[in-house]
């Protein structure tokens, strides 16, 4: 037991010892500046000389007042130099940590002055006069500095930025248009000069001419504008019923109210149907009821014939059967046009004389009567069109392709299987499902060949599918046994939207021109790309084109509220915009002047604008239903 207490004392001693020998820690903040007094904006290099005693430094913060609040770096070395863009006396702050936690702070004062010169910018630019849109402008730097040199050059030109120090530059608008030079010199001191260079317009300028509100409220979903036949008047449509004769210099001529037959509360966001003008200034609006299966007769869809005063001509009143991306098919003495959903005739028989009903109602145009019907397979989504010799084809449903009807003895009959897809309808691929039409328009070129966006069965869902155009030749349809096989197809970027209206135009020289969601592809006769034209926000409806050339397309930013008219040149390449409003998911309507019509939203309220143009449109079609009074039909 005398040894274990001996060995404990021992240990206690020793560790008394080396209690009494623990070395002390001191830390000591401090730096150095290369001088005392600066420039402003001049670079401050700061050496941290820092140190500790029986320790390690861990961390140093450095901190200094500038105007936007205390700038705080960590690290032993400031990896860059400091700077102040203020006069005065300024401090710098170090404060040092070591490993056990043992703190430091240095404080150093230096002085700011402004003794540079400011550089004076100024520039020069060639041609001087003349310039036109498109034209490319050689700009020259002219700018001095008396007490350095220039080192940064940053050129703005209405928004876009260039940096080089004699820059060219392709004016696309034209007008007065603001040129701004900034340029930096060696001590960071900046002048800036703006001057205005005046830009004519050329072949490739718009113009916003005028915007015309027709309505208080409503949306403005596909219902593209028509013209009379005189092209003074312009007809808009939105789904607060409310159809709006506006003159070619933007004054309201009159309003007629759509919604009489149908007090429903207007439905916000959905397609509204397009509107078609007859040779002798007839207007044909369809006022669609969205209430599914509504048998009560609160709200009835109603097909008009408007007289070219703004008065009714005759109403059809359609119970609850309604209408989606639908444009009146005009005919030579009847008006067609493809409902998504009709009604029973057990619920409506007073519509439906023949004692049978479906979705191809076919009315005399001259009183509104009833005339026939023929059976669109479930309904259709829109996407109507007519030959010269009034062969009319429809898209069906989304499960299905197109069914043509020939006009014989006076009716229309299609060939193949009433029930399910079969061979003689267009987008037949012998698969369980047949390619998509959705909500697409049409063309029809002189020999009756008809050009189709569909969306391919494979990957598709009930909204979109993978885009990819048809060519269907139909003077050569059998009516016999296999209907009409393809002459080409060809697959396209991005995909084909229900409700979104896409489809096809045809330019002079037969190019077909289609829109997708992801932009304009150009088509050559044969089937093969041209080239393509990528959208920077939504598309909405066909391209249209001028007999020059020029493409015009919508596009509309996702939140609706950025409408643009984009204009693409002959080689796809866009030469201008237009912003319309809060949005313009409609097509371009191109009158015969060459005016540019565009149905939409501005401030809240559906708006008509009207954009300078150049040339009358191209006399292939669809322009979204053809030609300008929108028919639907080849003429």
């Amino acid at each position: 037991m005398k040894r274990i207490e001996t060995i404990f004392l021992a240990a206690m001693s020793l560790f008394a010892v080396a209690s009494c020998s623990q070395p002390v820690v001191s830390v000591t903040a401090d730096f150095t500046t290369d001088k005392d007094t600066y420039e402003i904006f001049e670079d401050i290099k700061i050496t941290n000389i820092s140190s500790a005693t029986n320790d390690i430094i861990e961390a140093c913060k450095w901190e200094w007042e500038t105007e936007s609040g205390v700038k705080r770096v960590y690290g032993k070395q400031l990896a860059d130099p400091i700077s102040f863009d203020t006069v005065g006396e300024k401090q710098i702050t170090l404060t040092v940590t070591s490993h056990t936690n043992v703190t430091a702070t240095c404080v150093k004062t230096v002085t700011i002055q402004d003794t540079n010169v400011r550089p004076v910018a100024d520039f020069s630019w060639s041609p001087a006069t003349g310039i036109k849109a498109g034209d490319e402008v050689q700009f020259t730097d002219k700018s001095s500095d008396s007490d350095g040199t220039i080192t940064a050059w940053e050129w703005n030109f209405g928004g876009t930025t260039k940096t080089e120090q004699n820059p060219k530059f392709t004016f696309n608008e034209f007008g007065d248009i603001e040129v701004t030079l900034t340029v930096t010199d060696n001590q960071r001191g900046k002048g800036s000069v703006t001057k205005t260079v005046h830009v004519d317009k050329n072949e490739n300028s718009m113009e916003l001419l005028w915007s015309t509100s027709y309505d208080s409220d409503g949306d403005v979903v596909f219902s593209s504008p028509a013209v009379s036949p005189d092209g003074k008047t312009i007809y808009a449509f939105s789904s607060a019923w409310h159809l709006a004769a506006i003159g070619n210099d933007g004054v309201k001529k009159w309003s007629f109210d759509a919604s009489t037959h149908n007090p429903a509360t207007t439905p916000t966001g959905w397609p509204c149907c397009g509107v078609s003008v007859d040779t002798d200034g007839s207007i044909y609006c369809i006022a669609g009821n969205k209430d599914n299966q509504d048998k009560t007769g609160a709200t009835k869809t109603t097909i008009y014939g408007v007289n070219p005063d703004g008065t009714q001509k005759w109403a059809y009143d359609y119970s609850y059967g309604y209408f989606i991306d639908v444009i009146p098919l005009v005919l030579q003495e009847q008006l067609f046009m493809a409902t998504k959903r009709n009604p029973s005739v057990g619920d409506a028989p007073d519509l439906w004389p023949e004692g049978k009903a479906d979705n191809g109602l076919i009315l005399n145009k001259s009183n509104g009567s009833y005339f026939g019907y023929v059976q669109v397979k479930r309904g259709s989504h829109g996407g109507v069109a007519a030959t010269k010799e009034e062969t009319i084809v429809v898209h069906t449903d989304s499960k299905y392709g197109t069914r043509v009807y020939w006009k014989e003895e006076g009716k229309w009959k299609f060939y193949g299987v009433a029930a399910g897809q079969d061979k003689f309808m267009l987008g037949y691929t012998g698969v369980t499902n047949t390619e998509i039409g959705f909500t697409s328009y049409m063309a029809i070129d002189a020999s009756n060949k008809i050009y189709i966006l569909y969306g391919t069965a494979t990957g598709s869902s009930s909204s979109e599918a993978p885009a990819k155009l048809y060519c269907y030749d139909l003077t050569k349809y059998d009516k016999t046994t296999n209907g009409a096989s393809p002459e080409w197809s060809l697959e396209l970027d991005g995909s084909n939207k229900m409700y979104y209206g896409l489809g096809t135009v045809l330019g002079e020289d037969g190019t077909i021109y289609v829109t997708t969601s992801a932009g304009v592809t150009a088509v050559k006769p044969d089937g093969t790309k041209k080239w393509s034209a990528a959208a920077e926000n939504v598309v909405y409806g066909c391209p249209a084109v001028d007999k020059k050339g020029f493409v015009y397309y919508t596009e509309t930013s996702a939140t609706l509220d950025n409408g643009k008219l984009i204009k693409l040149n002959s080689e796809g390449a866009k030469v201008a915009e237009v912003t319309l409003g809060q949005s313009a998911c409609t097509s371009p309507t191109i009158a015969p002047d060459g005016t540019i019509y565009v149905n939409g939203i501005k401030d809240g309220k559906p708006t008509l604008s009207a954009i300078e143009g150049v040339a009358a449109p191209a006399s292939g079609w669809s322009q979204l239903g053809g030609n300008p009074r929108k028919t639907c039909k080849a003429e």
